[in-house]
């Protein structure tokens, strides 16, 4: 048997029965700790232990540590999945019981914030086809939708009363019904897109109403237009011109600054057109890219459009006519021709003496008159404007962040 090291008093310890020697408290590498012994915590006495209940020395009138259950995991309720702003733009656009007039768009603006619009004011076409001067937004910055002032979708509170993706039940059909209910007699105050105007406010100048008045008197009210092509007014002359002329009126009778047609809205209606759905208006879009094609393949000279003097319709719509063109009537006559192929009808197709340029205008039922201002020598000329490119444009009172009607599509001819 092999010797110990002697023990405490000197003598020496004899190995276990089992022949493994008895380890000390002081050997190195022991992992179990030594059974407590019967003397308190002194630091439990003195308040400080800090291992608690689980001490090795007894912690005298302590209560008996219970063990604490494990957290219970939140309960995750999985949202569901709510309709992009992508499924309502096409919903609106696709779905013959839904009035785009009615609806408009809040979305964020980099340098604005949220900004506000008709929803037929925006280009909902592809972003990279889009012309420069097109309200058109990605689709991941449209905050809210309403219909007729009222919030159908909105992106931050997750509100979808278009499908009622998110539980409320509610579908845009039932707003519309609600809508109606409570519109009541009020309905035929609202304009013909469906959205009412602004008490107080003055309609905007309506293209179809300023060529419907140009009409002899008691004779058939052409249909109502929904879309019409038209030259966008941007001779600096012929704008001077104008500024000055409405200057005049406005002089002679402040109360007529509110009928003058603001600059950047000015233009010449070259046709109007019909388009009820939205395949419609893309084969308008299709007929004046073909158009295009064919002027850039002949080369032909711009026309150059010659404005003179002043005229006056019973006395409510202030206007100035181009001189004849021949250049002018062959580019409507094209027109006609390309919408005939995709089976497009010209609403009114405009005779020579119908072009015009309205320079203020005063709505139906109002009392004030548009009077030729005397200043003006008969014959004179207001500028010229070179017809270079082509608007599709939409009937009603939305405008582009540049002040001109909302524009489908606008296309450079040469």
């Amino acid at each position: 048997m092999e010797e110990q090291g002697p023990g405490p008093g000197g003598e020496v310890a004899a190995a276990p029965a089992g022949g493994a020697p008895e380890a000390g408290p002081e050997d190195v590498g022991v992992t179990e700790p030594a059974p407590s012994s019967g003397a308190p915590c002194r630091f439990f006495l003195a308040g400080s232990c800090r291992f608690g209940a689980r001490c090795r020395n007894p912690h005298p009138g302590a209560a008996p540590a219970t063990p604490r259950p494990p957290p219970a995991a939140p309960a995750r309720s999985k949202k569901p999945p709510m309709k992009t702003a992508g499924d309502v733009i096409s919903r609106i656009l696709w779905d013959p019981r839904l009035p785009p007039g009615a609806f408009t768009v809040g979305h964020l603006d980099r340098f604005l914030g949220v900004r506000e619009d008709p929803f037929t004011a925006f280009s909902w076409e592809d972003l990279a086809s889009a012309g420069p001067e097109v309200l058109a937004v990605p689709q991941h910055r449209i905050q809210y939708f309403k219909y007729r002032g009222r919030v159908v979708w909105a992106k931050a509170s997750r509100l979808d009363d278009v499908f009622g993706s998110t539980g409320s039940g509610r579908t845009i059909l039932e707003v519309l019904e609600e809508e109606e209910a409570g519109a009541g007699g009020s309905a035929g105050a609202r304009g013909a897109d469906g959205a009412g105007e602004p008490e107080g406010a003055l309609p905007p100048v309506s293209e179809e109403e300023a060529v419907a008045e140009l009409h002899p008197p008691g004779g058939p009210r052409p249909p109502r237009p929904t879309h019409f092509v038209a030259v966008r007014i941007t001779s600096p002359e012929l704008r001077a011109s104008v500024a000055g002329l409405q200057e005049t009126l406005t002089r002679a009778d402040p109360a007529l600054a509110e009928f003058c047609v603001p600059l950047p809205s000015l233009h010449l209606t070259l046709c109007l057109l019909g388009l009820s759905s939205p395949r419609e208006i893309q084969a308008a879009i299709t007929a004046l890219r073909e158009l295009q094609t064919e002027h850039r393949r002949l080369l032909p000279p711009a026309p150059v459009l010659r404005f003179q003097g002043l005229a006056s319709f019973r006395d409510h719509v202030l206007h100035s006519a181009p001189a004849p063109s021949p250049e002018l009537a062959g580019l409507v006559r094209a027109l006609e021709r390309v919408f005939a192929c995709k089976g497009l009808t010209l609403l009114q197709p405009p005779l020579q003496d119908c072009f015009h340029l309205t320079v203020a205008k005063i709505p139906a039922g109002r009392e004030q008159r548009l009077n030729l201002p005397v200043e003006l020598p008969p014959g004179q000329e207001l500028g010229t404007q070179a017809v270079e490119s082509l608007c599709l444009c939409q009937v009603g009172g939305g405008r582009r962040t540049d002040g001109f009607y909302s524009t489908v599509v606008e296309l450079d001819l040469y």
